[in-house]
């Protein structure tokens, strides 16, 4: 891909990316950091790119990587001046984890497969059901842990 159009791609495509990371969990933050990263990766790895029309979708899929990379913490990230090394404990999953053990059965399955960066397309096609009626469900089971917290 020719460096101009893949900088076209990327001020057309940057905020989707960012948007896309913040739908996912990242904080508003983060997601800016891990959009660059995203696409720095992408810029070093073009040769590869076979069709440059899906250059969004490949780029995403690099950002959803990293941010399931720093989800589960297996992988060292560079986010701009730091690293952010795998072996630092994230005390966020026992929250998480709490939360979780609040809920009932099908709706922890349902976060708990969200939690691990599935979409809800690929969750409806598993489940057979809608897309749309995976999202009721996850909205659903957000409210219901809502109440059950502030019980």
């Amino acid at each position: 891909m020719p460096p101009e159009d893949y900088a076209r791609a990327f001020q057309s495509g940057f905020g989707a990316t960012r948007r896309f990371l913040i739908a996912r969990g990242a904080h508003h933050d983060e997601a800016e950091e891990l959009a660059q990263a995203a696409w720095v990766r992408g810029w070093e790895h073009r040769e590869q790119l076979r069709a440059p029309e899906l250059v969004g979708f490949w780029v995403n899929s690099i950002a959803r990587n990293l941010l399931l990379a720093r989800f589960r913490g297996r992988t060292e990230v560079w986010l701009g001046d730091h690293w952010d090394p795998a072996y630092c404990m994230n005390l966020d999953w026992i929250d998480v984890a709490r939360m979780l053990n609040m809920c009932q059965d099908r709706d922890k399955d349902l976060l708990e497969q969200i939690l691990e960066g599935y979409s809800a397309e690929e969750i409806a096609r598993s489940s057979g059901i809608t897309a749309t009626g995976i999202r009721v469900r996850l909205l659903r089971a957000r409210q219901a842990l809502k109440r059950r917290i502030a019980a």
